[in-house]
């Protein structure tokens, strides 16, 4: 049976609808108390004064209204009343901007990370079904892919005997993110040194979720054989763009019989300043394992070809 939410504020976190009024406080499967509940305290048992689950409500709560640091935080916790601060349970005294930036920085990511991805994937399976949408259309769909942050960086050495001139530099850091396609969600994220070792984060995000008759895509980086056949084994689907780092691929999707084949969708997108037709079609192909192959094509240019302007991808499973 669903759990009753163990604080309305917090209800309203995950359904902004809902009041504060326990009576009206909304049934959910896991709430948000009971996901940030499993965070461990980074700190020593002995005269800790505000509880890791409350900082963390804190920060939730402040994020939600536009804070982007940790001094705006701390803002919204000596600015909100009484009233909110009890039902998330802070002491008699609000913590300082310090004392959030402490917790919060010395908290195990992996554990934050789980304690979320636990919370969003219990709000995904407690969504109902839409009305009217085709059961295959219902599939989950999982895009994995890599972005550099714009913004940020960190530093390349530790010799902090270098100085600022000397020897130490610095890199923007490279994410790797599994994304749930119909609701938003990230479902989780790692980092990894650079574009080429994202094929490494592959699976590290995939193993801990359930893959069974998930679809998932990816860019070219991830088209390999080893992937392709983790997914089967997981009870998955996979479609991957094939460029030339699969020439053989590639070269198989070309050869297969476009022209005889009907356009199965049409879509408009804007990209780079455009808006292009993007026509659809799809194609079985024999032997497996490449069970279905898709071709996006664009309206050709006069100086390219129409074949380099699609973008073909292998995928498994049904349509």
């Amino acid at each position: 049976m669903p759990a009753l939410q163990v604080s309305p504020i917090v209800a309203a976190l995950d359904q902004p609808e809902a009041g504060l009024d326990r009576e009206t406080v909304p049934r959910v499967a896991l709430s948000l108390v009971e996901a940030f509940a499993e965070i461990p305290d980074p700190r020593h048992a002995r005269a800790i004064r505000h509880g890791v689950l409350a900082i963390l409500l804190l920060g939730a709560c402040a994020v939600l209204t536009g804070a982007r640091s940790f001094a705006a935080i701390a803002e919204y916790a000596h600015d909100t009343g009484r009233a909110i601060l009890d039902l998330l349970g802070v002491g008699a005294v609000v913590p300082h901007a310090s004392t959030i930036r402490r917790v919060l920085q010395d908290l195990d990511p992996d554990a934050v990370e789980a304690a979320m991805r636990r919370w969003a994937l219990a709000q995904l399976a407690d969504r109902p079904a839409p009305d009217g949408v085709p059961g295959r259309e219902q599939r989950r769909v999982l895009a994995l892919d890599g972005k550099t942050v714009r913004g940020a960086h960190i530093p390349t050495s530790t010799d902090t005997d270098a100085g600022p001139g000397g020897g130490g530099g610095y890199r923007q850091p490279h994410l790797v993110s599994v994304l749930d396609q119909g609701s938003g969600v990230v479902l989780g994220q790692v980092e990894v040194e650079a574009k080429g070792s994202e094929v490494a984060a592959f699976t590290t995000l995939l193993d801990e979720l359930d893959l069974t008759d998930v679809l998932v895509t990816a860019d070219a980086v991830h088209t390999n054989r080893n992937h392709a056949d983790y997914l089967h084994e997981r009870g998955g689907h996979y479609l991957l763009t094939a460029k030339l780092n699969q020439p053989t691929l590639l070269r198989r999707l070309r050869a297969l019989p476009w022209t005889r084949i009907g356009v199965a969708a049409r879509e408009r997108g804007r990209g780079h300043g455009r808006v292009r037709p993007a026509p659809s079609a799809w194609c079985p192909s024999t032997p497996a394992p490449t069970l279905a192959a898709s071709s996006s094509r664009t309206p050709p240019r006069p100086s390219r070809s129409s074949a380099a302007d699609a973008h073909w991808a292998a995928g498994s499973g049904p349509q």
